[in-house]
């Protein structure tokens, strides 16, 4: 089992309410890509002890909306507007590392791929999303 130093860090500051809900921690090299690692937590467990679907989505649509950021100009945001995602393996313990990359980033909508692997880098989801950039309102 590989151990990632991301996760025994101290002084890691999440950046959003919701990274923090789920313990996201981000590595982003700031270059249309993106890794977000999440140790897996009791709570994250659906009654047959794997990691939960949703948590598993949530993982790989915060690291689509991390590797679109650098692609954003001053006051202009993101929204989801697609995923598909395609549950490969189940994961129980251990982290989970999401990845992203954009494929496409248009002005108005980019889009982009993700992938979820466990800690021993098995593949456990894959996906494909589309975001909307919003622009301040002027």
């Amino acid at each position: 089992m590989a151990t990632d130093p991301t996760l025994h860090s101290d002084g890691y500051n999440h950046e959003s309410p919701f990274a923090e809900l789920l313990d996201m921690r981000v590595r982003d090299p700031e270059d249309g890509t993106s890794t977000v690692v999440m140790p897996i937590s009791p709570n994250h467990l659906q009654q047959a002890g794997r990691v939960q679907g949703g948590i598993v989505v949530a993982l790989a649509d915060y690291a689509m909306f991390r590797a679109i950021k650098p692609f954003l100009k001053s006051g202009e945001s993101t929204t989801t507007i697609e995923l598909k995602v395609n549950f490969l393996a189940a994961a129980e313990k251990g982290y989970l590392t999401g990845t992203a990359k954009i494929i496409s980033p248009g002005r108005r909508l980019m889009v982009g791929e993700m992938e979820v692997k466990d800690e021993d880098g098995k593949l456990i989801a894959q996906g494909l999303g589309t975001y909307m950039v919003l622009r301040p309102r002027v």
